[in-house]
């Protein structure tokens, strides 16, 4: 494979995909919480090669896989002390969004 040169939102993309990868392969359960995956989306990144990784962060370009949150603004304006407490309380995703939760 010839060398890319990634963009900020492509680098992005592969860093956060191979942090999952290798969260997926520790502890998929932990890894499906802390990124808000279903299962099927942390074990289908668990099996792709890293050369179809590089192809899909290519692919997609600079569209980020990777989405703020819906209070993301709320948790800016927030003091530093409380943006934790609120981003542990507060769904990520409006309930009709939230990803299929993954029990052990």
């Amino acid at each position: 494979m010839r060398h890319l040169h990634l963009s900020d939102v492509q680098s992005t993309n592969l860093q956060l995909l191979h942090v999952i990868l290798v969260g997926a392969q520790r502890d998929l359960v932990e890894t499906c919480r802390k990124f808000h995956l279903h299962a099927t989306q942390a074990e289908r990144l668990r099996t792709m090669q890293p050369s179809e990784i590089w192809s899909l962060v290519h692919a997609v370009g600079d569209t980020s896989l990777f989405v703020p949150r819906n209070d993301f603004l709320a948790l800016v304006d927030s003091p530093p002390a409380l943006a934790g407490t609120l981003a542990a309380v507060r769904p990520p995703f409006p309930p009709s969004l939230q990803p299929i939760q993954v029990t052990r």
